[in-house]
């Protein structure tokens, strides 16, 4: 199940034909956020949204996350060994080749942003990530199962933060 839903939202990416509401700049979805027409909500990972910052208001829902697992403990081992034994620069050590990293769907994405939507009273969502892709993609899954969404033009980073509106983080 999580697999197929990967996989939808994956595809919506590449659809050119966008079925979602519209593409809103920073200063129109942030209007609408004040006016309570629409709540935001970044799709971003956990670790995306508290370590790289969020927009004001933003409220959270992963359309998925990240498992990092380790390979055998020899390998890592093998790995500190070679580290050790070469003249590296500063910030060029590979260590992510000593994990599987997994993309994980968020099996509740869609029950959690309707349940926000309904603890908001809006019947309206804007979606953002960081520069577009995933909002998109998530604006487009959420617009088969209608509900009214919007994509939040450039993402938090080169929409919102450019636009210069309000928001916690670097």
């Amino acid at each position: 199940m999580n697999k197929l839903l990967f996989i939808l939202l994956t595809c919506l990416t590449l659809n050119a034909d966008d079925i979602y509401e519209a593409d809103l700049t920073a200063s129109e979805a942030h209007q609408m956020q004040k006016q309570g027409e629409a709540i935001i909500i970044d799709v971003r990972t956990t670790l995306e949204y508290l370590y790289t910052g969020h927009g004001e208001g933003f409220i959270n829902i992963p359309a998925y996350e990240w498992t990092y697992i380790p390979k055998s403990l020899e390998e890592r081992v093998k790995s500190a060994e070679f580290e050790l034994k070469t003249d590296k620069v500063k910030g060029h050590i590979d260590s992510q080749k000593l994990y599987d990293a997994k993309e994980v769907f968020n099996k509740n994405f869609i029950n959690d942003v309707m349940k926000a939507m309904k603890l908001r009273n809006v019947n309206a969502v804007i979606l953002v990530c960081r520069s577009g892709p995933r909002s998109k993609a998530a604006a487009n899954l959420l617009t088969k199962e209608g509900i009214k969404a919007y994509n939040l033009e450039n993402g938090f980073m080169f929409g919102w933060k450019e636009a210069k509106l309000p928001y916690d983080g670097f």
